[in-house]
């Protein structure tokens, strides 16, 4: 069996990590498939060297970005003859000479269509929204087979037209570069540490995110509680701009940051801030409480099914109550404590990299 393990249209975020992970797990996998991996420049940074060795002649890069034209010296593996093209996460606009296509789905703009987040658009970018997720939506449904990372994404998909049987579930778990303190990176930046309690969010400043809320949030608890909290982020200076944050003393950022140097962003923090809105499923906070480390998280499914009772929740819409919910934290100290160790408690439940990365596998020999 002849198979390609496409993640050369990840970038950034979460996606870049997952596949970052199931590629290096790999390396300690004995495999009775012939894979051909392809990847973007930000996941080969991440990739172990250990790897790349063993794949050898199978291990190309190359830089997709949507409907652009494929550049560069990689281009024709794209187009051998694989009996799957298991693309990480999707959609993917090009065609392959594969038999079957096999896309992990993790675009819930799409499994959800009426979501909070589209509260905070204007009825013409609520429209354009629209039209871009639907054409990502006719995408997706080229492919044969889908990866999801919750039952809930299955559920709201088969909603959408989407057949039970194409559909695949596969839980996201915490990577194994957690495990491992050696492998390690420190923060490109020098922080200056202070008293005040830190809130730290990892990830992009996508609307769907609802930083923007967080500044509200920072004044009512300065004014309300006389608590002056500092905020970290892994913005861009573009994003910190765009947000509004530049021009806030408290509001910091280390600037993006790769695998290997989020449990360093996790050390530097007191507390994760995750007022998402809108998620399929996210390692943030999974993360946050591995490294031991509170979650102020929003009061939705997609966090509370995984967190259960580790986290504080709030109602993301809402400043007064994200306040309130931070200050119940920072004057609890003892609740704290078994909140940390009901987190850890949870993370021993959940399924391994190994886990994961051997259950995509079984799905690539199966189909």
């Amino acid at each position: 069996m002849k198979a390609l393990i496409n993640a050369s249209n990840l970038h950034f975020g979460g996606g870049v990590q997952v596949a970052s992970s199931f590629i290096n797990e790999l390396n300690d996998i004995d495999i009775d498939i012939d894979l051909t991996i392809i990847v973007s420049s930000e996941v080969d940074i991440n990739i172990l060297d250990e790897v790349k060795k063993k794949f050898n002649n199978r291990y190309y890069i190359a830089d997709v970005f949507g409907f652009k034209k494929i550049k560069g010296n990689n281009v024709g593996v794209f187009y051998d003859s694989y009996d799957v093209c298991f693309t990480i996460f999707g959609p993917i606009y090009y065609k392959t000479n594969a038999k079957v296509h096999l896309t992990g789905f993790a675009q819930a703009w799409i499994a959800y269509p009426n979501n909070l987040a589209y509260k905070k658009l204007r009825i013409k970018e609520r429209l354009k929204y629209k039209l871009s997720f639907y054409f990502k939506e006719c995408f997706f449904k080229r492919s044969d087979f889908f990866i999801v990372e919750q039952s809930h994404i299955k559920d709201a998909l088969c909603q959408r037209g989407f057949s039970s049987n194409s559909i695949f579930t596969v839980s996201n778990c915490i990577s194994s570069i957690y495990e491992n303190k050696k492998s390690w990176l420190k923060l490109d930046y020098d922080l200056e540490r202070t008293d005040n309690f830190t809130l730290g969010f990892i990830g992009r400043a996508y609307l769907h995110k609802n930083l923007d809320i967080l500044k509200d949030v920072s004044r009512i608890l300065l004014s309300k509680y006389n608590l002056n909290c500092e905020f970290l982020f892994t913005l861009t200076n573009e994003e910190m701009k765009e947000c509004g944050f530049s021009e806030l003393s408290n509001f910091k950022s280390v600037g993006k940051i790769d695998v290997k140097q989020c449990p360093s962003f996790y050390d530097s923090i007191d507390a994760l801030i995750f007022p998402s809105l809108l998620e399929c499923f996210s390692a943030t906070p999974i993360e946050a409480m591995k490294m031991n480390k509170l979650v102020f998280a929003s009061d939705l499914p997609f966090v509370r099914d995984v967190c259960k009772d580790a986290a504080y929740y709030f109602d993301p819409m809402n400043a007064d109550d994200i306040a309130e919910k931070i200050m119940l934290g920072v004057k609890s100290p003892q609740l704290n404590l078994k909140k940390i160790q009901l987190g850890q408690e949870i993370i021993a439940s959940l399924p391994t990299a190994r886990d994961r990365a051997k259950n995509y596998l079984d799905i690539l020999k199966n189909i």
